[in-house]
């Protein structure tokens, strides 16, 4: 007779799932040699990471991993596809995809045990917008509910509404003759600006090359989109005629261009504080009371919140409260730093850290980690090396670590 085995959950650089001698590893931020297969929710910087483990199976949706290759310019190997509705067998358990309704690409994934099933959410959006659907919902035992996003509002501003005043905002600075630019996550918020330009205006839409690559995945995969590389002549020719829209990367400077007027678009901006930009707070992931209706939906017998820091704690209990459902959090603040290299090269330590620390020079404003990563592993820094950089940074008070926007600023 086979004894009753229970999953283990546990935060070991990433959400860790064990079950008897089956060993699988989600949204992993740092590499763990005793785990073989990786899973990878979506493309955006802090979920991707696995993607760049060289000894372990990656698994992800094939528009993931589209994204993650077109945008970092590097091919991934080691990789297997994952489909929504279709299991894999690994082992003891087979896991299946569903629907995250985050953007191209995203999904959830399920872990089924002889015993009972798992559901880890990654980055979900319990609501349609106009290039996804909301995310869907998959009955499970256990549910471990990432709450990164939970700090969004409780009573937040209709998507419709943020999406006219959007359009809006861009007129009035068309009839003004200035452009009207737009900050925005190059993954997932641009090509939905892109499409809400496209669907309300007639006004043509210019974007940075590197949206531009992204929408062209984004295009492969059935997505029509409208809109020009910044970098083309037709791009130029349209600048010409004025009143066009300019959607650019987070944190790109356009303060030398006295034409254009800019503003910040992200789910994050009631929290993060942008001085004079006007900000519009439209977001691809599901806030406070989204998260609750989609764990009463779920119906687990259990919850496990994670990555949220005290808004997951929050959640954590009102779903105890409110639903009668046994939540606690996963991981702790400790818990997101990577432990530092047995050997570094302390010259190139050093060196990461002025270039870091040259980047960072906004204060109050709160950097997001995988941007960071990103531009220094741009700049030639292997990860771990940007990794213990920010650790060292942090240790020793020069900068802050926020565990809700998974970010740093200058203390």
């Amino acid at each position: 007779m086979v004894s009753y085995l229970k999953p283990l959950v546990r935060w070991s650089n990433g959400i860790a799932i064990r079950y008897d001698e089956t060993k699988l590893m989600f949204d992993p931020v740092g590499e763990n040699p005793l785990v073989s297969d990786v899973f990878i929710t979506h493309a955006h910087y802090n979920h991707s990471g696995g993607f760049e483990f060289p000894a372990q199976t990656k698994y992800s949706t094939k528009e993931s991993r589209e994204i993650y290759e077109t945008d970092r310019r590097r091919k991934i190997g080691n990789w297997q596809q994952v489909r929504c509705g279709r299991r894999l067998k690994l082992g003891q358990v087979e896991v299946e995809a569903h629907d995250a309704g985050h953007m191209l690409g995203a999904v959830q994934y399920e872990v089924i045990t002889p015993e009972e099933n798992l559901v880890y959410t990654g980055h979900i959006n319990f609501t349609d917008t106009l290039l996804t659907s909301a995310a869907e919902v998959a009955p499970c035992n256990m549910l471990i509910i990432d709450t990164s996003s939970a700090s969004h509002s409780l009573m937040p501003q209709p998507r419709e509404s943020v999406i006219a005043d959007i359009v809006k905002w861009a007129l009035e600075c068309v009839r003004d003759r200035r452009i009207p630019a737009f900050e925005v996550d190059p993954i997932g918020g641009a090509q939905e600006l892109v499409r809400i330009f496209n669907t309300w205006t007639e006004m043509p839409v210019i974007v940075h090359p590197r949206i531009a690559r992204i929408n062209r995945v984004y295009e492969n995969n059935g997505v029509g989109l409208r809109y020009a590389d910044a970098s083309t002549d037709e791009a130029s020719k349209i600048f010409e005629e004025s009143g066009c829209v300019v959607l650019v990367p987070k944190r790109t400077d356009l303060t030398r261009y006295g034409n254009f007027r800019t503003a910040y678009v992200s789910g994050w901006a009631r929290i993060d504080r942008y001085q004079d930009q006007k900000i519009f707070p439209l977001s691809d992931q599901a806030d406070f009371g989204q998260l609750l209706r989609y764990v009463e939906e779920a119906r687990p017998h259990s919850v496990l919140t994670c990555l949220g820091g005290r808004a997951s704690e929050a959640f954590a209990h009102l779903v105890t409260k409110r639903l009668g459902i046994a939540a606690k959090p996963l991981v702790t603040e400790s818990a997101r730093f990577v432990a530092p290299s047995a050997k570094v090269d302390q010259e190139r330590i050093t060196r990461c850290q002025e270039f870091l620390l040259e980047v960072m020079q906004t204060p109050d404003f709160t950097y997001e980690k995988g941007d960071l990563m990103a531009l220094g592993m741009n700049r030639g820094f292997k990860r771990t090396e940007v990794e213990e950089t920010l650790r060292r940074l942090t240790i020793s008070g020069v900068v802050k670590y926020s565990k809700i926007v998974d970010g740093y600023r200058l203390s």
